[in-house]
């Protein structure tokens, strides 16, 4: 398992203003992995503090509107801007990465649901993480289009009066 990812697992429960309702149903696994595709591509350092952060959505939302009134600002200068806020420090450290917090203030439903998520469901919404990028990963599966009528594929049938069928490759 990463590194940044085996951290945030060792972390305690995160604090949060809101915790998710009692009464809150998990989220299935396949409701994760939509969740959480739009991040997956991020390092996994990066992916603790987005993780961390989502369950700070008001800070969330202030740090991108500093972010959007700062864009000049950078290192030192940024720092000590920084200073003056109280947010968390994962929602301090995404200031430096303006595309994540433009996705998480543009898509208030989704930082929810991912906070909702690391907080009830950390482990699962790791191993979403996981299969996600092995998806990612596998090549695409390849088919061929058998033309009925024409008793041919394509492209050696360009057009078929009938739907396409597709079906799997064979050995040659």
């Amino acid at each position: 398992m990463p590194i940044g990812l085996a951290v945030l697992l060792a972390a305690p429960p995160l604090p949060r203003a809101q915790q998710p309702g009692a009464d809150a149903r998990p989220f299935k696994p396949e409701e994760l992995e939509q969740i959480v595709a739009p991040i997956v591509q991020y390092p996994d350092p990066l992916l603790a503090q987005i993780f961390m952060a989502s369950t700070y959505p008001l800070e969330v939302i202030q740090a991108a509107r500093f972010a959007k009134a700062n864009p000049n600002l950078k290192d030192a200068a940024l720092n000590e801007e920084l200073k003056k806020h109280k947010w968390d420090d994962s929602v301090k450290a995404l200031v430096r990465f303006p595309q994540v917090l433009e996705l998480m203030d543009s898509q208030l439903e989704w930082m929810q649901k991912l906070g909702d998520a690391v907080l009830a469901q950390q482990k699962e919404t790791m191993d979403a993480i996981q299969r996600v990028r092995a998806k990612a990963q596998q090549p695409p599966e390849s088919y061929w289009y058998y033309c009925p009528s024409a008793r041919a594929y394509y492209p050696t049938a360009p057009a078929c009066p009938q739907p396409w069928i597709k079906v799997p490759p064979r050995s040659q």
